[in-house]
């Protein structure tokens, strides 16, 4: 008789385990659906919906609203490709400015010309990309882009007097906005008849001129002639 009633709590007892086992394991489930439901819709939650939810004053210090896009990819892919852009970038800078120096020669210089135009090993960085149209027609964006450069830029400037003065440019600091402009879309790759681009904002632009073998600043009316001629050019 003990032996039956032993097996019956025994059989009892264990069908009352699984059963809580079962219902514990349901529960969590359910729970992880209503989570996961939860983060889902969180996630389809925009800036405006947010603001809706809160108000600013509720907002801890550290949170910001930004229209812009952190690119820390380009970025790296980019200082991966900064050699082969550098070459190809230095020759049609060369080419295109050359013209430009020419045009806006000061009249004490006989030819401006470069001798060695590399922009260094340090590539620009983009600190911000924002969308500012997006429709059938085209695509507008602004990149904003920080570059602290280290060029190798010597222009050989000859003189009406027949003297050489080789000027180095160096310690370039600039900050900026470009803008891009993809259109017409198409329907062939890559998708876009033209790209468009332009400075859009100058927000900082430093540079030294600097003689081999001196100070650019020594001779009279040299530093003025150049840097008023770098802003005609500009």
């Amino acid at each position: 008789m003990g032996f039956w009633m032993g097996l019956a709590m025994g059989v009892a007892a264990g069908v009352a385990l699984i059963v809580a086992f079962a219902r514990c394991e349901n529960s969590r489930g359910a729970r992880r659906r209503k989570l996961a439901a939860t983060v889902a819709t969180f996630s389809k939650m925009t800036v405006e919906d947010s603001r809706k939810l809160l108000p600013g004053t509720l907002y801890p210090s550290w949170v910001v609203f930004s229209t812009q896009q952190k690119l820390k990819w380009l970025n790296e892919e980019l200082n991966k490709i900064w050699p082969f852009v550098n070459e190809a970038a230095s020759e049609l800078i060369k080419a295109s400015v050359e013209p430009v120096l020419e045009q806006y020669r000061p009249v004490v210089f006989a030819a401006l010309k470069f001798s060695k135009l590399t922009l260094g090993t340090v590539a620009p960085q983009f600190t911000g990309i924002s969308i500012i149209e997006s429709n059938e027609e085209g695509i507008v964006m602004e990149l904003e882009m920080n570059w602290d450069a280290n060029p190798s830029i010597i222009l050989d400037v000859k003189t009406r007097l027949g003297v050489g003065l080789p000027i180095q440019v160096k310690d370039i600091g600039f900050t900026g906005v470009f803008r891009l402009i993809f259109k017409p879309l198409v329907e062939q790759l890559p998708c876009f008849g033209a790209v468009c681009f332009s400075l859009r904002q100058k927000k900082k632009l430093d540079f030294k001129l600097k003689v081999i073998g001196g100070d650019i600043s020594a001779i009279p009316g040299i530093s003025a002639a150049l840097e008023g001629n770098y802003k005609k050019c500009y």
